[in-house]
């Protein structure tokens, strides 16, 4: 069944539509107001909390009662009315109108009581000064027929005050309303809407004033509300003992509306956010690509939120429609449905924590950590957060601040785990987690100086079809900006470029990767490591290569792009297919052969040459290299009879800042030429002191070899060797 696209809250009004199971229950209602029959008015209650769908059941069982043709249902609205005297006057109109219309008797019932409306209401007004219930009958009906007497009367309009006291009256009402034979159920709804005057007024007004033979009536309320309300008044005086026991005296029958059951409230969340999620392109399944997890959007909220299963179904249609509307406002591809739920779950039940979210945003945004965190490190424990949730809401349980705290790891991934819990499943959408898109969860706009995802999509798609950004495009716009702005749109070019580059041929890619790769270099002219720089010439470069269908065209496309741009340049986008791992996937080895040849070449240069090549030297393309590469290498070394002094003195970096105590030496290239059990360390005698050591500037080759033997030297004694790869 599909949710409608506004959620209007409405309660049903047939059998037909009942999806809660509620039908049998209100049937037997319905049987047993029956047995009422044309004996004394009895009062019967349905309780039940706000939303819950008390209305909904009063109107299966109108509709059950009916069905025979015997009973009348009518219905009093007194929460529309303005005052107690339009209050009374129609009550009584409502009794009024359910008298037979065609019989003598029923005519007669109907104008006796239109024309008591007036004694009514003067009568309710000083039960509604509280004498009838204060004192019980010591004096209050004296008081009722003194009142029904008064020269007050005599001052309302279109009326002759009758000689009979108003109990003379009642009587007379009874007795012809019994005659008419009507079984009547007054039904009186939202009985909570009233203040406690009104409410008071009402009671009184069923207990006193509507007590005819055949005259029943069903009161539909939240017990707490009314209990409340009753406390509050002069007549319970705040004893919720007195209110409870004065509620009994009104209500003979109370019914409890049964709770929503589990397989009913988890129906309605998944047909509401499933409505949700195809009107805004959400996925509501997937699939983990870092663990092979298979998930499901709505089990996943399930989980989070078991107080789902005790709630109503005005809390469910309210909370969707808020995670609708906050959709709405952002626009389909703004955010992720999942985190919306959550988020705005947050802020309807737990609105303190919610508000304080985005002072924590600093703590909140972010991956977690790659590695074992240890509790003295100056980082938030689980204990930590516990405590400041328990200080912005202190009213909260434990069990809830629990559930609470779960839902904020569940958000925010960097937060520490309190205990083992559903994680996040790793997808391509919008999370809040990420600092990119946080403030749009709380702002319900796109912030001043973000980018529309889908207007990156948009021009994403056009640069892949055009071969460029269009000029004055957004995208175009705050790349030339620099700064901020530039890496926000570069980062927007990377997350798009991985979604829709397989629709590009290996033309468009090729010219889009020429186009955007100005704008990819850092201020040194190099692609900064493991950016988004780099990984949009790698999705890039990669598409152009592999959208080939034949090796050979390929390798073209690879020494195309070569020709245009460096070789360290090609390299430092080529090792992006070798992370964690020691080789180059196969389509992408069998194209770079001529790039591996040169690199080789590049590399033997530098080892045979005083001075560093101008294009590179081997240092330049340690990333690049694999084992293959390097067994190759040691090759070509030993085959020039180059010793391993002449290889060391290779591996010193010019003006580097890496381990001084090595003197820039990079040992890990060396040992994979090398392995340590080949080390000759009779070629690093003799190693210069630290006093005797060339300047840092001084880059000759005779100044490296030094340099290589002091820190080989070194390594060698066993000093700690701990440089980055």
């Amino acid at each position: 069944m599909t949710a409608d696209p506004v959620n209007t809250d409405n309660h049903i009004t047939s059998f037909e539509q009942d999806k809660l199971q509620r039908s049998e229950f209100s049937r037997r209602i319905a049987d047993r107001i029956r047995l009422a029959g044309t004996g004394q008015s009895v009062t019967f209650g349905l309780s039940g909390a706000w939303g819950a769908g008390k209305t909904s059941v009063l109107n299966m069982i109108r509709l059950e009662l009916e069905d025979d043709k015997q009973w009348v249902a009518v219905e009093f609205t007194p929460w529309a009315t303005t005052d107690l005297d339009s209050l009374t006057g129609e009550f009584y109109e409502v009794i009024a109108s359910a008298m037979p219309k065609k019989s003598k008797r029923g005519k007669t019932a109907r104008a006796m009581l239109m024309s008591a409306t007036p004694v009514a209401t003067s009568v309710i007004r000083t039960a509604a000064e509280g004498y009838l219930d204060q004192k019980l009958g010591s004096g209050t009906w004296q008081k009722i027929a003194d009142t029904a007497t008064s020269s007050t009367l005599d001052e309302l309009k279109n009326y002759t005050p009758a000689p009979n006291p108003f109990r003379q009256q009642f009587a007379a009402m009874s007795k012809a309303i019994g005659r008419t034979g009507a079984k009547v159920l007054v039904i009186v709804d939202d009985l909570d809407r009233l203040h406690t005057d009104e409410l008071l007024a009402v009671m009184k007004a069923v207990r006193l004033l509507g007590r005819f033979p055949g005259v029943h009536y069903l009161l539909s309320y939240d017990k707490r509300t009314v209990l409340d309300l009753i406390g509050a008044s002069d007549l319970a005086g705040k004893d919720p003992d007195r209110a409870r026991a004065y509620l009994e005296k009104i209500v003979q029958y109370p019914f409890e509306l049964p709770p929503l059951q589990s397989a009913h409230s988890r129906r309605e969340v998944t047909e509401q956010l499933t409505a949700i999620a195809h009107r805004y392109g959400c996925d509501l399944t997937g699939t983990d690509p870092s663990n092979g997890r298979e998930w499901d959007l709505i089990d996943e909220l399930l989980d989070l939120l078991p107080s789902i299963d005790n709630t109503t179904l005005r809390a469910i249609y309210r909370w969707c429609a808020q995670v609708d509307v906050l959709m709405a406002l952002l626009g389909r591809g703004h955010l992720d449905l999942l985190d919306a739920a959550l988020v705005t779950y947050l802020r309807l039940h737990h609105e303190r924590i919610y508000d304080r979210l985005p002072a924590w945003r600093s703590k909140l945004v972010g991956e977690p950590p790659q590695y074992l965190v240890s509790s003295n490190n100056g980082r938030d424990t689980a204990e930590d957060w516990l405590t400041r949730l328990r200080k912005e809401a202190p009213g909260m349980s434990e069990p809830e601040l629990a559930d609470v705290y779960q839902i904020l790891v569940y958000l925010f991934p960097k937060l520490p785990h309190q205990r083992p819990s559903r994680t996040r499943p790793l997808t391509t959408t919008l999370q809040v987690h990420h600092d990119e898109f946080f403030d749009r969860y709380f702002m319900f706009t796109l912030p001043v100086g973000d980018i529309s995802d889908v207007t990156a999509s948009e021009e994403v798609s056009s640069l892949l079809s055009e071969g460029s950004l269009r000029q004055g495009c957004v995208l175009r716009t705050f790349i030339d900006a620099g700064g901020d702005n530039r890496q926000l749109a570069l980062r927007k070019l990377r997350r798009e470029l991985g979604r829709v580059v397989t629709n590009a041929s290996p033309e468009s890619a090729l010219a889009a990767f020429e186009h955007l790769w100005p704008s990819l270099l850092n201020e040194h002219g190099d692609l900064s490591w493991l950016s988004a720089n780099q990984e949009i010439a790698a999705i890039l470069f990669e598409r152009a290569i592999e959208a080939s269908s034949d090796t050979d065209v390929a390798r073209a496309v690879v020494n195309q792009i070569r020709q245009r741009f460096s070789l360290r340049a090609i390299t430092q986008v080529l090792v992006m297919f070798r992370r964690g791992s020691d080789n180059y996937p196969a389509p992408i080895a069998s194209a770079i052969t001529d790039v591996r040849d040169e690199v080789l070449r590049m590399c033997m240069d530098d080892m045979t040459s005083p001075q560093p090549h101008q294009e590179g030297q081997v240092l330049t393309f340690i990333h690049f290299l694999t084992t293959d590469m390097y067994t190759e290498l040691r090759r070509r070394i030993d085959s020039e009879g180059l010793t391993q002094l002449d290889v060391a003195a290779r591996m010193v970096a010019k003006d580097s800042d890496m381990r001084e105590d090595l003197q820039g030496f990079y040992y890990k290239p060396f040992e994979e030429i090398y392995p340590r059990e080949h080390w000759d360390p009779t070629q690093f005698q003799d190693p210069p002191s630290v006093e005797d050591l060339p300047e840092r500037e001084d880059y000759s080759i005779d100044a490296r070899q030094a340099k290589a033997k002091f820190a080989m030297h070194s390594i060698i004694l066993g000093m700690p060797s701990n440089q980055p790869d």
